[in-house]
């Protein structure tokens, strides 16, 4: 890791202390208070409860009446502190606590916790408060990094849609569930028409211009819950869960008027554009794999493409061939 990409606390600096057995903390309150952090002091457990009301705590300090976790003490406050909440915590126990103990209130493998032993100094109290926020950082940068790099194995680098790889898994997802379930399943197969003369006519990069076009039109045409990609070069694919033949249809003739007249163009080049679309639907019966699904949209496809393009066909199984 470069040296300035290695996180820092964060700035917000509120601590939580938690002083249930009444001792004498306040020098460890004032010596928190005099490096920048707000110290909110707890007593008791309902004031404790009341403090962490306040959603910018970003540590706390817990001096507890025991070191049982079954007792209605850490069963209320385990709630209110990491792995539950994001709010790392430090447990002061008494001069002769037993280990046991401390782990069995500290065993959980997501918690940032971690413990001091008696009799403990401000200081030493403060580094590893400061190490626990550190490493909630270090555990938010690492997620952050992997939510990145995940979302380039599954996303298409030019559109932002799935790519095929994704695509492929979820097709397989969705098809063994409408076979469990039988809720319809419909695929949209859209071809670009005649897009090698776009870019042989401009550029490479305006040809991406009009793939990215297209990708926000059908993006914003389907719902959340369904699965658009570009599976090819100017080849894409709508997977469309709980969806009959019908709707589908629907879905593809309202994509099909988002394009209509569409014009794309930069600085240089301007192109109108027109779609193809194959349409087909999966009821949960009939079929063995997804392959058999794809084969019968792209069937349709081919028929719009055949029948002079800038529309949209549909598999009718009941017919076995394809219909506008």
């Amino acid at each position: 890791m470069h040296p300035q990409q290695i996180p820092h606390a964060r700035n917000a600096k509120v601590l939580a202390i938690l002083n249930h057995r009444g001792e004498n903390l306040r020098r460890l309150g004032d010596h928190f208070e005099q490096l920048g952090y707000q110290a909110k002091l707890s007593s008791c457990l309902e004031q404790s409860v009341e403090v962490f009301n306040d959603k910018e705590i970003s540590s706390a300090i817990v001096a507890p009446l025991t070191l049982s976790p079954q007792t209605l003490e850490w069963e209320t406050l385990l709630k209110l502190l990491s792995p539950h909440r994001d709010i790392p915590w430090l447990l002061l126990p008494w001069a002769d606590a037993q280990p046991k103990q401390l782990t069995a209130l500290l065993h959980h493998e997501m918690a940032l916790a971690d413990w001091v032993p008696a009799p403990f100094e401000p200081h030493e109290v403060e580094t590893r408060v400061r190490n626990l926020l550190r490493y909630q950082e270090l555990i938010k940068f690492s997620q952050g990094r992997a939510k990145i790099l995940e979302a380039q194995l599954i996303t298409d680098h030019k559109t932002e849609l799935s790519n095929d790889r994704h695509f492929r898994d979820r097709f397989n997802q969705e098809f063994a569930r409408s076979q469990r379930h039988h809720n319809p399943l419909t695929l949209l197969l859209l071809d670009i028409d005649d897009f090698k003369q776009i870019n042989d006519s401009s550029s490479y990069d305006f040809g991406d211009t009009v793939l990215r076009t297209i990708a926000e039109v059908i993006r914003h045409s389907v719902r959340t819950i369904d699965i658009p990609a570009r599976i090819g070069g100017d080849e894409y694919a709508v997977l469309m869960p709980h969806t009959s033949l019908d709707e589908g249809v629907g879905v593809a003739n309202r994509i099909l008027t988002s394009t209509a007249g569409l014009l794309v163009n930069d600085q240089k080049y301007r192109t109108e554009v027109h779609l193809s679309i194959g349409t087909a639907c999966f009821d949960g019966t009939g079929l063995s794999d997804t392959s058999q699904l794809f084969l019968q949209a792209n069937e349709a496809l081919k028929a719009a493409k055949k029948a002079g393009k800038n529309r949209v066909y549909f598999y009718d199984s009941s017919e076995q061939s394809s219909a506008g």
